[in-house]
């Protein structure tokens, strides 16, 4: 029995692993047509529940130089807004600058 509880936790530890690349790709593929996200954003467009983490790998784990900035709601909430310079934009579409490892842009 706990031969197939771990069997089927592996399993689901890869599938988690495999979302979570396929939602850093799609957020890095959002923010190279020059959009602008916030982390609602993210939640409502990718169905991506942990958009800080997936940010934060985008910054230490891809090296990808990403600008953020509190904006303020219209309810008066303060939340951050995550951008790419657009030198850095097209430093990857001319291929001045080596994109990370995943994108295929």
């Amino acid at each position: 029995m706990l031969r197939k509880w771990r069997a089927w936790l592996m399993t689901d530890k890869n599938i988690n692993a495999a979302q979570s690349i396929a939602q850093t790709k799609q957020i890095f593929s959002g923010l190279m047509d020059g959009n602008r996200y916030t982390p609602l954003d993210i939640n409502q467009l990718f169905n991506c529940l942990s958009a800080n983490q997936r940010l934060s790998e985008l910054r230490l784990k891809y090296a990808v130089p990403l600008l953020s900035r509190f904006i303020k709601l219209p309810n008066g909430k303060r939340v951050k807004e995550h951008w790419l310079e657009q030198s850095y934009i097209d430093g990857i579409n001319v291929g001045v600058i080596v994109p990370p490892n995943f994108y295929k842009g």
